[in-house]
Order: structure tokens, then C-alpha cells, then sequence
């Protein structure tokens, strides 16, 4: 039995909270992610698909102290009245609601939650329970970018595991940029502007665009075209890393940067697309004596196509930078009823092999990933 749920809270609603959710019938524990109190949850929006039955772990952000609510699965009983055990003060309500106090550390939560059956048993739920004739559930539907989002936290490093050498870049540390990513891959860079020259946040979702969240890769920044024609631009800024040393055999050295572009095209069934990479690679000249070279800086913009949503390109600007020491890269799709994105990628080999990830790598990446990801969720809101 699935339904959803609401957490608010007196003192801290329209703050940004962290939940962990852990269902009570699986050894998992389900990272919901920083939203916005109040926050309707729907579990069976996950994949798979689950009740609201387990344990949550609720952090308000800058606060230390977490609420953890559980909230038990019911069980049938001949008792025609519902046993409600409090704890420690319950207020019953008629909407699926968890509110907390003002700060969990000093206070006791107060928490409040109803949980509508889809049949009619007899329920013992702590904190609260409330059974009502007709079930009703209200849900508050994704946006179809929300729903992209999920996807990708959830299946993205399925799909990326198939580029050879992969390098799982890391965020050290930043709200808008990766300002190292390991191995010198950046002296601060990939900050990402849309309509520059606004940066955005490392899991920002607007009405138009999302930007994946910091622990999630490889990074993906989705804009939807809309269903009027106009220019889409997304740009990256900042600056590739440079490593430099004193070779025991060949003495002083400084890893030189180069840029490498080519461009493709992917598609499978009604999903297709046109993809533009922009690679910053670090070429080390003394590999006999074993120094170590650079991951590669890989950007990806791509397009997602369908005749079934009307989508119409006019035109793809190219703004790439000529200056492998700066990264300061510009595509600009003008167009309408499609998705014009970005995804970081990131090759790295500890030997005198090429760092750059292969043309056909890219295409294969994207027919498993954003090709799939369409086609599983078929979703547009335009």
C-alpha cells in the first residue's frame, strides 16, 4: 500500500531541509535530498516504487540536530477503533502531515502524521494514526525536469561506467563550481551560467533548467527549449589545472594543455540528438620516466530531439574557447519543444595514453543514458 506524505514544521517551514528516508522492508537507505519544507513525498514515484512505512531522518540545514520520525507499518486488528500511542503530544489531523518543533536538540518533536489505507484496517501507528472512510491522497505531481532529475541521481553511473578509464571527478568544495575534481583536473572551473551571466547552484531545478546536485555524476545541466522559439545558451567558465615539477631525468617541467573538439550524433527510437564535445587534455612530455598526466576536462553539449514532441532546431552557435589555459566555453541552441544539455565527463589514464574519451564512447554514453532516460520517462511539459 503506497501513499504520501507531508513534512512541515511550525518554526522552520520555507527552510531548506536533508532527508534520509529508510524503508522499513529493505536494507537501503534512500537520500531524498535538500527540498523545501513543506515537502510532499510520494514514494511510489521511487524506482522501484515503495511504501511511506520506515524511518525518516530529517536535518534542517545549518542546525545539527536531525528529527527522526518513524512511522510503522499498520497492522490488521479486530479493534474497531484505531490505538493511537502518543509520543509525546499528538495533535490527529486529516492530511498526511509531519510537523516538527521549533529545534529538535531542546525540544521534544512534536510530530504529526496521517496515513490513509487503501483498505480498512484497524492501524497502530507511532507517532500518530488517523483512518479515514475514504481514503484520499493528495499528491503533488513532478515537474517532467524533477522526474529527469531523479533518473539520473539514480541510474546516471550505470550509464557512465561504459566510458574506459572513466575518472570519477569529486567537488572539493563549492556550491557553484568544482574548483579541484583531483589530479589537478581544475585550478577552480566549471561554473555553470545560464542566460549569462547568472551562475547556478549545484542542484538548482527551475522552471526551465535543472543542475544536478554536487555528490551526483557525472554532472548533467538540462534546459528545456519551451514551446516558443529562442535562444538557449549554456556556458562554462574558469580555469583547467596545471601541474609542473622537476623530472629526475629530464629536469623542469610544466604539463602542457591542449583542446580537442569534434561532434556527433546519437539516437534510438524516437530520441535523437546532435552532440558537441569541447576536451581540455593535459599532455605531459616526459612519460618515460613515469609522471603522471591529467585527467581530461570533457564537455558535452548535446540536443534531445523527437518528431512526436514537434521539436524544431534552427540553429547551434558554437562560443568555444581557443585557449586550452581557459575554460570559458559558450553553446547556444536556438529552438523550441526540445532539451538542449551539458554533461561532464572525465578520462584518466596513469600511463602515456591519450586521456580523451573516443567519439563512438560519447555516442554509446548518450544512447544509454539520456537516450533511455527519455524514453523510460516520456515526459514533457513544454
Amino acid at each position: 500500500m503506497s501513499t504520501n506524505i507531508v513534512i512541515s514544521s511550525i518554526n522552520y517551514d520555507g527552510e531548506i531541509a536533508e532527508i534520509l528516508f529508510k524503508p522499513d522492508n529493505d536494507n537501503i537507505a534512500i537520500n531524498l535530498g535538500e527540498v523545501t519544507l513543506p515537502y510532499t513525498f510520494n514514494p511510489s514515484l521511487l524506482t522501484p516504487p515503495r511504501d511511506v512505512f520506515g524511518t525518516y531522518t530529517i536535518l534542517i540545514k545549518n542546525t545539527k540536530c536531525p528529527n527522526i520520525m518513524n512511522v510503522p507499518r499498520p497492522e490488521p486488528s479486530n479493534t474497531p477503533t484505531p490505538t493511537v500511542t502518543k509520543t509525546p503530544t499528538v495533535t490527529p489531523t486529516h492530511t498526511p502531515t509531519v510537523t516538527m518543533t521549533a529545534n529538535p536538540c531542546f525540544v521534544t518533536p512534536t510530530p504529526t502524521n496521517s496515513v490513509t489505507p487503501t483498505v480498512t484496517p484497524t492501524l497502530t501507528l507511532t507517532p500518530t494514526l488517523t483512518r479515514t472512510p475514504t481514503p484520499t491522497v493528495t499528491v503533488t505531481p513532478l515537474t517532467c525536469l524533477q522526474k529527469y532529475n531523479k533518473w539520473w541521481e539514480s541510474n546516471s553511473f550505470l550509464k557512465y561506467s561504459g566510458i574506459s578509464n572513466y575518472f570519477p571527478y569529486v567537488y572539493v568544495p563549492g556550491t557553484t563550481t568544482i574548483s579541484n575534481g583531483g589530479f589537478s583536473m581544475f585550478n577552480n572551473g566549471n561554473v555553470i551560467l545560464l542566460n549569462n551571466p547568472i551562475p547556478r547552484l549545484y542542484g538548482s531545478i527551475g522552471l526551465e533548467y535543472l543542475v544536478t546536485k554536487k555528490n551526483v555524476w557525472p554532472q548533467l545541466t538540462l534546459v528545456s527549449l519551451g514551446n516558443i522559439t529562442g535562444p538557449h545558451p549554456i556556458s562554462e567558465v574558469g580555469s583547467p589545472g596545471v601541474i609542473s615539477g622537476n623530472d629526475p631525468v629530464n629536469g623542469p617541467y610544466t604539463i602542457t594543455r591542449e583542446i580537442f573538439l569534434t561532434q556527433g550524433t546519437y539516437g534510438c527510437g524516437n530520441i535523437s540528438g546532435n552532440w558537441y564535445r569541447y576536451s581540455n587534455i593535459g599532455v605531459n612530455p616526459n612519460f618515460l620516466s613515469g609522471n603522471t598526466p591529467t585527467p581530461s576536462i570533457e564537455y558535452v553539449w548535446f540536443t534531445v530531439e523527437s518528431p512526436s514532441w514537434g521539436t524544431e532546431i534552427l540553429s547551434v552557435e558554437d562560443d568555444r574557447g581557443s585557449n586550452p589555459y581557459q575554460l570559458d566555453s559558450t553553446m547556444t541552441v536556438i529552438g523550441k519543444n526540445g532539451f538542449f544539455g551539458m554533461i561532464l565527463l572525465s578520462k584518466f589514464n596513469q600511463s602515456s595514453s591519450s586521456t580523451i574519451i573516443p567519439n563512438n564512447q560519447i555516442t554509446s554514453f548518450l544512447e544509454n543514458s539520456i537516450c533511455e532516460m527519455f524514453t523510460y520517462l516520456n515526459c514533457v511539459d513544454f
